[in-house]
């Protein structure tokens, strides 16, 4: 009878570790997944992130227009002035002031500084397009097609200008003229094409 009791017994015990090593196993087998799982999440988060952005201004020394020395009152003052320009010998004088003035007013975020860089690049070729035409060496014949390019890089840096007024002071809500990146522009493709694939010189400057 003993003998009986402990056959059962050691056949017992057998069957509980062989249950036990069985659920070790499957517990084991799960742990590849929920691995799998976590390395996903930094490329959703990588992805959301391209529109979040945050004001990095530092404007101690900027004193002029008598305005609130602000990210939001600047880029609001200079949106409304530069829509008054009408004179061509003013557009690159106002465009190099404003973006003169970046040192004070800056932005982080991957969307909203492409479209900064994108508006100091209009003033750039602005300035590349009136040295040209001050050169007296350049001819009668080529002069007409620079002062339209001059005058259509002046358009684009006022309408984005605009556009990036909406953004910072009205949260995106508003009438754009569809030129940021930050906003998911329908005429964004046109703007880079037009400053990055027309021989600009100035077209890896960086913001």
């Amino acid at each position: 009878m003993k003998l009986t009791k402990i056959a059962y017994t050691g056949l017992f015990v057998t069957v509980l570790l062989t249950g036990c090593t069985k659920e070790e196993t499957k517990i084991e087998e799960v742990k590849p997944e929920e691995s799998k799982i976590e390395k996903v999440k930094p490329e959703e988060t990588k992805v959301n992130n391209a529109k979040l952005w945050k004001d990095v201004s530092t404007p101690e020394g900027f004193n002029d227009y008598g305005i609130e020395p602000t990210l939001e009152a600047w880029i609001a003052y200079h949106a409304k002035d530069i829509t008054k320009t009408t004179d061509v010998n003013e557009y690159y004088p106002k465009a190099d002031r404003l973006t003169s003035e970046m040192k004070y007013f800056r932005v982080q975020g991957d969307d909203l500084q492409k479209d900064f860089e994108n508006l100091n690049v209009l003033q750039i070729w602005m300035g590349h397009l009136e040295y040209v035409l001050s050169r007296p060496d350049t001819p009668d014949s080529d002069r007409p097609r620079f002062n339209n390019d001059l005058k259509q890089t002046f358009k684009y840096f006022t309408e984005l200008l605009h556009d990036l007024d909406i953004i910072i002071n009205y949260d995106g809500k508003g009438e754009t003229f569809g030129l940021t990146r930050q906003l998911d522009g329908n005429k964004v493709k046109e703007l880079e094409s037009y400053l990055y694939g027309n021989g600009n010189p100035y077209q890896n400057n960086a913001y």
